[in-house]
């Protein structure tokens, strides 16, 4: 028998994607409104988040995941490494990228309001590409999933107990819980914003100690909120990440009023 489909789950897909997708429009308007920023700080924005995690960083991950599949569901120690692996290669990676955006194409455009839009376009992408496709796929494998019946399926009975599993973990999601995901997205964008800013203090300030502020900060945020989730749930993380996103503002904002503020 096919698993009921929880209406009120379909509808905070639904709520969730269109969030993912309209939310940074709505901000990177917002705050062209507010400061002028240059469509090209977040063209530019756009570009670092493309060529550091979708062209890079997200295929090797997958392929390095695919290899040591086998090695990392045997030890404990092994999957713990390669948290701290992730979570230190996301922030090499981007913020990497958002060093080498201020050091050529945007060397003409390194003002506070300029970091913030390479930040409102680097974490737009990823809200609206990224996480809302995985919004959407994730909308399609619960409609999908709701319409199976394992009993009339001539498969294999590997492959029977997986749609099983899968269908149990549906039938066990809150009806919220996609919203959490969407909420999630605000406060990423928010510090992808922040972590602009620091990294812009690398050349405005003339230290790179920023740069690697603005690592170290991204792959703790990364860590704790991974390692939050895993042992107490979804709703920890996010307030993990809502502490680190609140922390992130308020350094962005201080730095506002520092040499390369560029503040209306």
């Amino acid at each position: 028998m096919s698993a009921p489909l929880d209406s009120r789950l379909i509808a905070s897909f639904g709520v969730a994607i269109v969030f993912d997708v309209l939310m940074p429009v709505l901000l990177v308007l917002a705050a062209r409104r507010r400061w002028g920023i240059a469509w090209k700080t977040v063209g530019v924005g756009v570009l670092t988040f493309t060529f550091s995690q979708l062209l890079t960083r997200v295929p090797a991950v997958w392929g390095v995941q695919y290899l040591l599949r086998d090695a990392l569901k045997a030890s404990e120690s092994l999957r713990l490494l390669w948290l701290v692996v992730l979570s230190l290669s996301a922030g090499l990676f981007e913020e990497t990228a958002r060093l080498v955006a201020f050091k050529y194409p945007l060397r003409e455009l390194r003002r506070w309001k300029d970091a913030v839009g390479l930040g409102l376009g680097h974490g737009g992408l990823e809200s609206a590409v990224l996480v809302g496709g995985l919004a959407a796929l994730g909308l399609v494998n619960v409609v999908v999933l709701s319409r199976m019946d394992p009993s009339a399926m001539s498969l294999p009975a590997e492959q029977l107990e997986q749609i099983r599993a899968a269908q149990a973990h549906v039938a066990a999601m809150r009806w919220w819980e996609p919203l959490l995901g969407a909420y999630e997205r605000l406060g990423a964008v928010v510090m992808h914003v922040g972590f602009s800013v620091l990294v812009l203090q690398r050349f405005s300030r003339g230290h790179v100690g920023w740069y690697w502020g603005a690592v170290g900060l991204h792959a703790l945020s990364n860590l704790a909120a991974v390692w939050v989730m895993q042992s107490w749930g979804a709703v920890a993380a996010e307030g993990v990440m809502t502490v680190f996103a609140l922390a992130t503002l308020g350094l962005a904002l201080r730095l506002r009023e520092g040499p390369a503020s560029g503040a209306a």
